[in-house]
């Protein structure tokens, strides 16, 4: 991945079952730690360490319609706001 890669520490496996959950519901199925899904023509990276509890995360494609900028940024808020209700909890 390069480019616009978005790298989120301490996500714990608690935490990204919870995103698993989130992006699921929302039509993007993630059944691996490491991979790629599209929707809508949002093509969309993932990396996830658990041992290291590190997430990477990049739009690497979108149609013409919307920018990756915006996807990351609305990908960077859901992740934000998962891990922050985590450790919250």
């Amino acid at each position: 991945m390069s480019g616009s890669r978005l790298t989120f520490r301490g996500i714990t496996c608690s935490v990204f079952a919870r995103l698993r959950k989130k992006a699921t519901q929302n039509g993007i199925p993630i059944a691996r730690p490491a991979g790629e899904a599209v929707k809508d023509g949002v093509r969309i990276q993932w990396k996830y360490d658990p041992d290291t509890e590190l997430l990477e995360v990049e739009c690497v494609k979108t149609p013409f319609w919307i920018d990756a900028t915006r996807v990351n940024r609305r990908l960077s808020l859901e992740i934000q706001a998962t891990l922050g209700s985590e450790h919250n909890a």
